[in-house]
């Protein structure tokens, strides 16, 4: 007698990290594959992703995984990071809010983790939402040519 044991497994997705593991979640073929990734994961969980549809090639993949819910056989969590507002923390966050906002406005009146607004990635349906103070998207000074990327 040979017993199989089946698990499913969590999923963790950082920054489009997120939106690529819904893809994975998926049924649908995406780029001529249907993953079908919910019948091996019992969680996702996604960090500093941006989950609203935007402006621009760069969002093609989240309009097209934000045509369907999750599955409900998946739990979620959709973590935001945020102290970093748009009008005061930069140049590389002001325009990263801007890129990020549905509505076209300038990014200066969003709070998020530098790159990601709060609004997008805690913008999963079905998900369940924490919010973290003072947590960056990366950390800017820690490599080298941090400050020549993110010189704010």
């Amino acid at each position: 007698l040979r017993v199989e044991a089946v698990r499913r497994v969590a999923v963790i997705g950082h920054s489009a990290g997120g939106w690529i593991g819904r893809v994975y979640l998926s049924s649908r073929s995406y780029g001529g594959k249907a993953y079908r990734g919910s019948e091996l994961v019992h969680s996702l969980i996604t960090l500093g992703t941006p989950h609203l549809n935007a402006p621009g090639p760069a969002f093609s993949g989240i309009e097209w995984i934000n045509r369907e819910s999750l599955p409900d056989t998946v739990l979620a969590l959709a973590v935001a990071g945020r102290g970093f507002p748009g009008g005061t923390s930069g140049s590389l966050t002001k325009g990263s809010y801007s890129f990020c906002c549905p509505d076209g406005t300038d990014g200066t009146s969003y709070d998020g983790d530098g790159i990601t607004t709060v609004r997008s990635a805690t913008a999963l349906g079905g998900a369940d939402t924490m919010l973290l103070d003072g947590v960056t998207h990366f950390p800017w000074s820690d490599v080298m040519g941090g400050g020549i990327v993110a010189p704010d």
